[in-house]
């Protein structure tokens, strides 16, 4: 078949078909500019570099503009849908520090009726090296019964139009990776 079919533990998921294993940690060509920002004095820590949560919002607020470019309107979350965050996992590779523009990226990694899974690199482009990656599972909810609830046929297309215009054609470096302590 045209897609790689993973087990998320409910249904078999349309995925990315990687063709390789990613070579270095840069963003795939055909990755959606989903950000662009600067860091602004207000992220900085008391190690003098962005904090954790704002490296964690920057990968947010990309989350929602590639749902917006996926199709996700307003006048579709009016109507009584949604995708709610379940699990997220965050790679900080460089510091990012005071002024430094950003650029994110975002990859559609698979789907199913009621799942979404995306891939993110956070781009110091000053530098050109990948400071962050996130990845993120979303599931498609019913917000006034406030469950999972399987995608309307729109939103389904929506995300099968996703996968095959922002696939990742390589395995990217960080998915699937568990937290580990580098000895």
């Amino acid at each position: 078949s045209k897609w790689t079919q993973t087990s998320w533990g409910s249904t078999d998921m349309p995925s990315a078909p990687f063709q390789a294993e990613a070579a270095d940690e840069a963003p795939q060509a055909n990755a959606l500019l989903a950000l662009e920002t600067t860091v602004d004095s207000s992220w900085i820590d008391y190690n003098g570099h962005m904090t954790e949560w704002q490296y964690y919002k920057v990968l947010a607020d990309a989350g929602e503009n590639f749902l917006r470019a996926m199709g996700f309107t307003e006048d579709y979350r009016m109507s009584g849908y949604s995708f709610f965050s379940v699990q997220g996992m965050m790679r900080n590779l460089r510091e990012c520090r005071l002024g430094t523009p950003l650029k994110v990226w975002s990859e559609m990694i698979s789907y199913s009726a009621t799942e979404l899974h995306i891939y993110q690199y956070i781009v110091d482009t000053d530098r050109m090296i990948t400071a962050a990656t996130g990845r993120s599972m979303m599931v498609h909810v019913d917000t006034k019964a406030r469950k999972r609830i399987a995608a309307p046929d729109y939103m389904k297309a929506c995300m099968a139009d996703a996968l095959r215009r922002w696939p990742p054609l390589v395995r990217p470096r960080g998915l699937g990776l568990a937290i580990a302590a580098r000895a």
